[in-house]
């Protein structure tokens, strides 16, 4: 019930923006594609400074591109910024997952298990969308359970990035399951409460990625 508040109280710009976001990584908007304000607010029934809001949230999120006289843009998203996503979530994750075994209580336990059950029904649906949405739900969740405000304020900040980052991976996974199967390995570190199995577990999955997606041998 708390949620359905909180959509609610939502402002309308904020509500746009995240249909936009939504529909960018279900490509049905492209990557590089100009994003009219007289088109969009048709579409949503808006007006056109509703819209102009929203866009400057996906502005400020860097996953949109204004510029003056030629107009807005979903942003292109580069090998360097693949490179430097992978880099960040390496740095970030490994520190965080390892700091969060001293929180890691049986009912944070019970919450994993539930995404990771989640996953495996969607991996049997060959849903790449909703594994993704999982696996961001899945590492937030382990991230915010270690204990330093300033590490989870600024993954918090990174989690539109590290999202449409996500978009780029289905083709680089052998399957489904595959995708399911690390997550699975990642809760079974967690739950052996050993650090450098963790640390390692983390930078594996990480790794994993960055070998496929950016050929490093």
């Amino acid at each position: 019930m708390e949620d359905d508040n909180y959509i609610v109280q939502k402002p309308l710009s904020q509500l746009i923006a995240d249909q936009l976001k939504r529909k960018i990584w279900n490509e049905e908007i492209q990557f590089g594609e100009r994003l009219l304000e007289t088109d969009l607010a048709e579409s949503f029934d808006v007006s056109r400074s509703t819209i102009r809001e929203a866009l400057k949230i996906l502005e400020i999120e860097e996953l949109v591109i204004s510029q003056a006289r030629k107009g807005t843009y979903v942003a292109d998203f580069t090998e360097q910024d693949l490179d430097e996503i992978i880099e960040l979530r390496t740095l970030i994750e490994s520190q965080a997952f390892t700091q969060a075994i001293k929180s890691l209580e049986k009912k944070h336990i019970e919450f994993l298990e539930q995404i990771i059950e989640q996953m495996k029904e969607k991996a049997d649906e060959k849903d790449w969308n909703e594994l993704f949405d999982l696996d961001m739900q899945f590492h937030s969740y382990v991230v915010n359970l270690c204990g330093n405000s300033r590490i989870i304020k600024i993954y918090d900040s990174l989690q539109v990035q590290i999202r449409t980052f996500l978009m780029h991976l289905d083709q680089y996974y052998s399957s489904f399951q595959a995708f399911y199967d690390e997550h699975k390995e990642l809760l079974k570190a967690l739950v052996s409460r050993d650090v450098h199995t963790v640390n390692e577990s983390v930078k594996n999955h990480i790794a994993y990625v960055e070998a496929h997606l950016l050929g490093v041998k």
